[in-house]
C-alpha cells in the first residue's frame, strides 16, 4: 500500500511537469536544459525588424528619459522606428579602415516615424581634417536647423597602427539631424554619448576629454527648448 501511494505521487509530479514544461521547463540535472536563456540587451540592438519601439529605447540606449520626454513633447511620437544600422563595433572597424582619408559618414542611428517613413533623427560619424580649436580634444558646436542640428569634433590620432598619415592629427566629426527639434542640451548629450561609444573602441593615442553636456549647452529652462 505504501509503495502504491509513492507511485501515485510520482505520476502526479510527472503530470504537473508536463503541463508547465512549455513555459518554464522542469528542474534537475543542471538547471539550464529546457529553460529559455535571457537575451542580452547589448547584443539585441533594435533594427529594422524590430518595428516600432518606445522613444526611450531609441539609438541603442542613447536616449535617457529627459531626452525622450523632449522628443515626445509637445506633439512628438511616443514610438519610433529604428532603421537598420551597423553595430558600434562594426562602425568602429569601418572607421579604422578609413582612418587615412576623409571617409563617407557612417550611420550610427536613424529613426523614422514608421517603416519607410519620415526621418526624425540621424546620427553619423566621419573622419575630418579639421581639429578642435584651442588645443582641446573635444569641441561641440551648436548649429541651427534640423538638417544640421549639432556637431562634435573629437581628436583621435590612431598612430602608425591605425593607418593615419604620419604627422597628421585626425579628428572624428559626429553630426546629427533632428526633426524632433529637441534642445541643444539634448543634442550635446546624444553626440557626446555617441562619440564615447565609438572612441572607446578605436584606441585613440590620447583619450578624448569629454565635457559635461550641461557645460557646453545648458539644459533648457522649463517651457523652453
Amino acid at each position: 500500500m505504501h509503495r502504491k501511494f509513492r507511485l501515485t505521487l510520482g505520476r502526479l509530479a510527472a503530470l504537473a511537469c508536463t503541463s508547465v514544461i512549455a513555459v518554464a521547463g522542469c528542474g534537475g540535472g543542471g538547471g539550464e536544459s529546457g529553460a529559455s536563456k535571457p537575451t542580452s540587451k547589448s547584443a539585441s540592438k533594435p533594427t529594422a525588424g524590430a518595428g516600432l519601439i518606445p522613444v526611450a529605447q531609441a539609438c541603442d540606449g542613447l536616449f535617457d528619459e529627459a531626452v525622450a520626454k523632449e522628443a515626445r513633447e509637445p506633439n512628438g511620437p511616443s514610438e519610433v522606428y529604428p532603421v537598420r544600422t551597423e553595430s558600434t563595433g562594426q562602425v568602429a572597424k569601418a572607421l579604422r579602415e578609413e582612418s587615412a582619408r576623409r571617409g563617407t559618414p557612417e550611420d550610427l542611428c536613424t529613426l523614422t516615424d514608421k517603416a519607410e517613413g519620415k526621418e526624425l533623427l540621424a546620427l553619423t560619424a566621419a573622419w575630418t581634417p579639421d581639429a578642435p580649436p584651442s588645443g582641446r580634444s573635444v569641441h561641440y558646436t551648436t548649429t541651427v536647423g534640423p538638417e544640421d542640428a549639432g556637431r562634435l569634433l573629437v581628436s583621435c590620432d590612431l598612430g602608425s597602427g591605425g593607418g593615419t598619415e604620419s604627422g597628421g592629427t585626425r579628428s572624428l566629426e559626429f553630426a546629427m539631424r533632428d526633426y524632433f527639434t529637441i534642445s541643444d542640451h539634448s543634442h550635446a548629450k546624444l553626440l557626446i554619448a555617441s562619440a564615447k561609444k565609438i572612441t572607446s573602441q578605436l584606441d585613440c593615442r590620447e583619450d578624448p576629454e569629454y565635457p559635461d553636456p550641461k557645460d557646453v549647452a545648458p539644459p533648457p529652462k522649463p517651457g523652453l527648448r
